[in-house]
């Protein structure tokens, strides 16, 4: 028996543009960084949880270094996001 795996592209992606979106709202709005932190955590949640059948047929120092460069983009992503909020919220 064959299993036919789904992936979700166009939906994982639309998910992961709202969580930079909400980074860029927290900089927007001056939010709390304690709520910018709560976005990138729920966001590296996410992500390893849809990766999940990826990682886990990875082993050892593949990954570790797919989890690292994940984690590094993810929160470079995140803090990008945050500034931008930022920088847009002291030009309005």
């Amino acid at each position: 028996m064959v299993v036919k795996r789904h992936y979700y592209t166009f939906a994982n992606a639309m998910t992961e543009l709202c969580f930079a979106l909400a980074a860029f709202a927290c900089g927007l709005f001056n939010a709390p960084v304690w709520l910018t932190a709560l976005a990138a955590i729920s966001m590296l949640a996410y992500w390893t949880v849809t990766r999940n059948s990826v990682l886990n047929r990875l082993r050892g120092a593949a990954w570790a270094t797919v989890m690292t460069f994940g984690f590094v983009t993810i929160i470079s992503i995140q803090v990008g996001s945050y500034w931008l909020g930022l920088v847009a919220g002291e030009i309005i």
